[in-house]
């Protein structure tokens, strides 16, 4: 669904100026009769992270944010803080502030309404920045967590529910919980506000008694990939990657089992 928001382009360059364009992994480069096209082709990875492993040293917490469970009614300011946090980020970077601010309230919408899994609403949150500058609290940031079918976390099917999830799956302690939205304002980025939220998440989901946290990001966005990893999240295999089939069609039945989080 990420590719509904990344407009397709259209560029009228010489052949030099299209080998020149700086290329972005989401999208596919073609050139045809002078015009450059530019095609959304969106590629995501998968990440898995250990909740009982260690964390990673602490940042010196900050005081002037806090950080409190994410409630439906806090819609405005989620979307304008994700308007803000994706401003130069894909999916969302080609759209105007306007669309990018639909964009925002549709996805979020989507996240509430459990059409990204069921959403796990006592392990998300909010942080809000205050103090004596501001005049009210500010959004600067969230986390927010839904639940997937679980399974083999390489496997795409381990993502989307098939069939409606049991209206008791959270009490059941079914599927794997998953990190749909993380985002940070641009202001107090890389200020150890998503370290924070993470931190939260990790200790209620593990009050849930769940052990693994499963997250999504797109290829190219840089700042994600090195977050992820800064955090203790493992890369996932590939569905389509080449030892994976190899160990798949392999006479023995397959090989060493796809390695967990550590």
């Amino acid at each position: 669904m990420w590719d509904e928001w990344m407009p397709a382009l259209q560029l009228g360059v010489t052949p030099e100026q299209f080998r020149q364009l700086p290329r972005h992994p989401a999208y596919l480069y073609e050139y045809l009769n002078g015009i450059a096209y530019l095609s959304p082709r969106p590629r995501t990875f998968h990440a898995i992270l250990d909740l009982n492993a260690s964390l990673p040293p602490d940042l010196p917490p900050r005081s002037d944010v806090v950080l409190r469970a994410v409630g439906r009614a806090d819609r405005a300011e989620l979307v304008v803080a994700f308007a803000s946090a994706f401003d130069q980020a894909q999916p969302f970077a080609g759209l105007d502030e306007a669309r990018r601010r639909e964009a925002a309230r549709q996805v979020l919408d989507r996240t509430f309404a459990g059409g990204d899994g069921p959403w796990i609403a006592d392990a998300s949150f909010a942080a809000w920045q205050e103090g004596p500058a501001l005049s009210r609290p500010r959004l600067v940031g969230a986390m927010l967590v839904t639940l997937v079918p679980g399974g083999d976390p390489a496997d795409r099917d381990s993502y989307l529910w098939m069939e409606p999830p049991p209206p008791d799956c959270l009490e059941r302690r079914l599927g794997q919980p998953h990190l749909t939205w993380v985002f940070v304002v641009p202001d107090l980025s890389r200020r150890g506000v998503a370290t924070s939220l993470l931190a939260a998440v990790r200790d209620a989901l593990r009050r849930r008694g769940y052990s693994q946290l499963l997250s999504t990001f797109m290829s190219g966005n840089e700042a994600s990939v090195l977050w992820h990893w800064r955090q203790g999240f493992r890369l996932v295999e590939h569905p389509g990657a080449g030892r994976r089939w190899r160990r798949a069609i392999a006479p023995d039945g397959g090989g060493p089992a796809l390695p967990r989080a550590s």
